[in-house]
């Protein structure tokens, strides 16, 4: 409890910080108060940073403090950043104050009146603060504190990764009773010496049940070794008792080897044990959002330091990667084992003060969590009057369902989920913030649901990803504090995002890929690029541009953006603006992702996205661009990709690449995912020449008809993927596997004979025996290979 209410008030710190720099704009006496609130607050922190530190147990009393604590810094947050906002510069030059006039006294009775509830937080934190003292709420001794524990760099490096590979041969060599001495003689700081006795005793507690505990605290030691002599001795002591719980004990000692930061970002995985699998990018910015991740030195933006948090929890082995991606880089999902489930619902019920109950904030997500999973009630047919009432005044053929109000649709008698939801946000004390609202997957997600939901002001997440809601209402523009707004894989119109504005907006997902079923051909749809925006963007994708200039232009002045996705007509002057809003982006962008549709102005059927050709000057490429994803009829590689370093990751469709293109393709020295969709070749075949695709792990092809590999091509190629309709295979298929040495999988989409036995020939003499994916028909197919 200690490490969330320690991160409750460092945030509030900070805003506390920025207010009082902004003094100019302070009511008479407002600024007083929010500097005796932030020195308060500091000298609270200070005393909760030791409760985090201390290896005795938190009291009854010292707990109901903390929770005093951690509910006034979140009513805090709230009150001074509405005063922020309702204080925002009107901007520089005289017309501009004078401009502001009419807000400012507009706004002057709101102003008053949160002044007057700052004056009043100002007593209830000298209250807090007396009433530890009253109650002998003392700072511990140092004797009892634990070392100081800070955030790891949490990024896959080469030392790690070799010490993962050596603790699993370890496993693997000397099952079913590894000794691990690899890993243990691989361990910093010389623990292999200095407390070897100790290490070798906790390994035979645990061996031969316990292997994956000993992995986990291996793991622990390799991250953070130091002090930890005295710590083992007393884990030792510990599981020699007979009745010892070897999991648990090594789970709480790992557990602690996890700074406060992280602790609570693993604490809040309890909202997700209901979940088969979790997503890396949803979960990251969920902590973000709920003020769980520490700022760091170099840290920017704060989604990165979410990413380390996370790639520390799956190297501790607290979170299980389910989805490695495509490149190998990133875990695209993951998921928790059972025993971590139970043993951090365990510690998060421990450290809120109501006994066997979740903190506040997590018992909300997991109620918000269990309303979205239910599903709604079958729907009685409309009544009768009221239909034929519709039907004489409307056209059948013109009814609308959206004519009918939501309300009128009767439900069985059943209460719909999204109205159990209603109730939750209406039963949620005025001063309980909650920050995130994940609906990913609801069904029956009407507008006025959502507009009962736009009156939760504090919403810094909302997810309505996969859900059928069909409409925006204007009331989202009220949820001033969102960040993350996801609406992908909905129908909402492309208009209904033209008038949002949400000024601290950085996350906006939208759009869809549309397939026709027996149809190759693909399209995007999606909604239009916002008139308004704030400057603190991150993700824009994907957004249409439905203004050309003027929605690039806008765009381009987001120098946080990191990662863009636009759909657009392929017109000269639409590339020309594109081109060069990519260059007034190049220092910030590390995902593009373009997709052109085609134009119908004469003349723009040779347009391409190379600088050259769009009359562009001083194009600059992104030079930190990790993913690229393009689809432009007949337009190529674009020639500037060559030199970009960073580039790990490129789809292409419909570009008709030539093998001169191909081969530009095969010099990036940075590319581990290739995937080449419908159209993407100019060619029915593809061919992995010598010294080409030097780090290459994934391919993805599309249509393509025969595969050839040269030896010394994409030497470290792992997976192919291959979508087909039909195909033969024949003994020039897949030419040359043998070549590809690292090959482990090869999976097949489509239907495909291989009568001659081939494929079954080129595998068996394949060093690695890579694995097929997909069962072949028994006869003999019909029809043109490949069509």
């Amino acid at each position: 409890m200690a490490d969330q209410t320690h991160g409750a008030v460092d945030s509030l710190l900070g805003l506390l910080s920025s207010a009082i720099k902004d003094e100019a704009r302070l009511l008479g006496g407002v600024q007083g108060d929010i500097q005796f609130i932030k020195d308060e607050m500091e000298s609270m922190n200070g005393f909760l940073l030791h409760l985090t530190k201390t290896d005795t147990p938190h009291d009854d009393q010292v707990r109901a403090w903390m929770k005093q604590v951690r509910d006034i810094a979140y009513i805090a947050q709230d009150i001074i950043e509405l005063y922020k906002r309702d204080l925002r510069p009107p901007g520089s030059g005289l017309w501009a104050l004078v401009r502001h006039v009419p807000v400012y006294l507009r706004t002057m009775p709101a102003r008053h009146r949160l002044a007057t509830k700052i004056s009043e937080l100002k007593v209830r934190v000298r209250d807090v603060g007396e009433r530890r003292q009253r109650y002998g709420v003392t700072v511990p001794d140092s004797a009892a504190l634990k070392p100081t524990l800070v955030d790891q760099d949490g990024k896959t490096d080469e030392k790690r990764e070799d010490f993962l590979r050596a603790l699993e041969d370890d496993h693997n060599r000397e099952a079913p009773c590894p000794s691990f001495s690899t890993a243990i003689a691989m361990l910093p700081c010389g623990l292999a010496s200095e407390a070897g006795s100790d290490i070798q005793g906790i390994l035979e507690k645990c061996l031969p049940d316990h292997v994956d505990s000993m992995k986990m605290l291996l793991r622990a030691l390799y991250a953070y070794p130091y002090g930890t002599k005295d710590e083992l001795q007393k884990l030792l002591k510990k599981l020699t008792h007979r009745s010892a719980n070897v999991k648990w004990e090594v789970m709480v000692f790992c557990y602690g080897k996890l700074s406060t930061h992280y602790k609570s970002c693993l604490q809040y995985l309890t909202a997700f044990l209901q979940e088969i699998r979790i997503s890396r990018t949803s979960l990251v910015r969920r902590w973000v959002a709920e003020g769980l991740v520490a700022k760091y030195e170099g840290a920017q933006p704060m989604e990165e330091a979410g990413e380390r948090c996370f790639n520390e929890l799956v190297f501790r082995g607290f979170i299980c990667p389910e989805n490695p991606g495509a490149t190998g880089l990133k875990i695209k999902s993951c998921k928790l084992d059972d025993s971590v489930g139970k043993f951090i619902m365990r510690i998060s019920e421990s450290e809120n003060f109501v006994a066997g109950a979740l903190p506040t904030h997590l018992r909300h997500q997991v109620e918000i969590r269990k309303i979205v999973q239910r599903q709604p009630p079958p729907e009685k047919p409309w009544p009768r009057n009221i239909w034929d009432d519709l039907c004489i005044r409307v056209p059948r053929k013109q009814l609308d369902m959206k004519d009918i109000d939501d309300s009128t649709a009767a439900d069985g008698g059943k209460l719909h989920p999204m109205d159990d939801m209603v109730n939750l946000l209406k039963s949620l004390p005025k001063e309980y913030r909650l920050n995130v609202l994940d609906l990913g997957g609801c069904k029956g997600l009407k507008k006025r649901y959502l507009k009962s939901i736009c009156e939760v002001l504090s919403l810094k997440y909302l997810c309505l990803r996969n859900t059928d809601v069909s409409r925006l209402p204007r009331q989202i523009n009220n949820l001033w504090k969102l960040e993350t707004l996801d609406i992908r894989h909905t129908v909402v119109p492309p208009a209904d995002t033209e008038h949002i504005f949400l000024p601290n907006l950085k996350h906006f997902l939208a759009g869809q890929i549309i397939r026709q079923a027996g149809d190759k051909t693909e399209s995007f749809r999606t909604v239009r690029m916002p008139r308004k925006i704030g400057k603190s963007t991150e993700i824009l994708r994907h957004v249409e541009i439905s203004r050309g200039e003027v929605d690039l232009e806008r765009i381009g002045h987001q120098k946080q953006l990191r990662k863009m996705g636009v759909v657009l007509d392929g017109s000269g002057d639409n590339i020309k603006h594109l081109l060069r809003t990519i260059t007034k982006l190049s220092e910030c962008l590390r995902s593009l992702s373009v997709w052109i549709t085609p134009s119908d102005k004469a003349g723009d059927e040779g347009v391409t996205l190379n600088s050259e050709d769009s009359i562009v000057a001083a194009f600059s490429p992104p030079k930190q661009l990790e993913s690229l994803n393009i689809r432009f009829f007949n337009s190529g590689v674009p020639s500037w990709i060559r030199g970009l370093e960073n580039l790990s990751k490129i789809t292409l469709r419909d570009t008709q690449v030539t093998r001169e293109g191909m081969r530009t393709l095969g010099e990036l020295q940075g590319l581990r995912c290739l995937r080449l969709r419908h159209g993407s070749l100019t060619e029915n075949s593809i061919t992995l020449d010598k010294g080409e695709f030097k780090n290459l792990r994934f391919l993805l092809i599309d249509q393509v008809s025969i595969i050839t590999a040269q030896d010394g091509a994409a030497p470290k190629l792992e997976k192919i993927v291959w979508t087909f309709d039909r195909m033969e295979i024949t003994q020039d298929t897949i030419s040359g596997i043998n070549h590809l040495h690292s090959l482990k999988e090869l999976e097949l989409h489509g239907e495909w004979n291989d009568p001659g036995g081939h494929m079954k020939q080129a595998i068996a003499g394949h060093p690695n025996r890579p694995s097929i994916t997909g069962t072949p028909v028994q006869t003999r197919l019909s029809g043109p290979p490949c069509a």
